[in-house]
């Protein structure tokens, strides 16, 4: 085994904050919501890829708390790409091919045994401007044609996350 290079995602300047971003959320208590995994399951047969998630990223980690197509939930942040789509919230973060970006062409992210080729992800952006995750697709192949029509939906679907999320904390009871 050798050892691999690669660009871990820098961390937020306001890392303390989106933080506690995550943890007012509740959405690490939103662990297979039925409603999120359904939202999962579309996004999954919309852009027609092999997986796709809710992934929060808290401290070191990244937790999928609704996922299709994976069953590992938990991944360490340095090899996370939902770690990098945080650092530009407003944007959807596209790789069109990890293997060929020279930011993650050596870094051992592998999905249930196979390595990840493209992911985009929309950050999961809360009241305060935020970002506590990512709604993201991924496939083991490359991709070229996620273009804006493909961004727009997907952020459409992560505010509909954020919308499961505020609901489920309006209706919890409180502790």
């Amino acid at each position: 085994m050798g050892i691999t290079v690669y660009a871990p995602a820098p961390t937020p300047n306001d890392e303390a904050a989106r933080e506690q971003a995550v943890l007012a959320s509740g959405a690490l208590d939103a662990r297979d919501d039925p409603e999120l995994q359904e939202l999962v399951e579309q996004g999954r047969q919309r852009f027609a890829t092999g997986m796709a998630a809710v992934s929060i990223v808290s401290r070191d980690w990244q937790y999928l708390i609704a996922a299709s197509g994976v069953t590992s939930r938990t991944y360490s942040r340095r090899m996370s790409l939902c770690g990098h789509a945080i650092i530009t919230p407003r944007a959807v973060f596209c790789v069109e091919d990890a293997r060929a970006d020279v930011r993650f062409a050596d870094n051992p992210v592998l999905i249930d045994g196979g390595q990840v080729r493209f992911y985009a992800g929309a950050a999961l952006i809360d009241s305060d401007h935020l970002p506590i995750g990512t709604f993201c697709v991924f496939d083991h192949m490359p991709r070229s044609d996620f273009g804006a029509y493909e961004q727009m939906h997907l952020k459409q679907m992560a505010d509909a996350v954020m919308t499961r999320l505020a609901v489920r904390r309006a209706t919890s009871p409180a502790l």
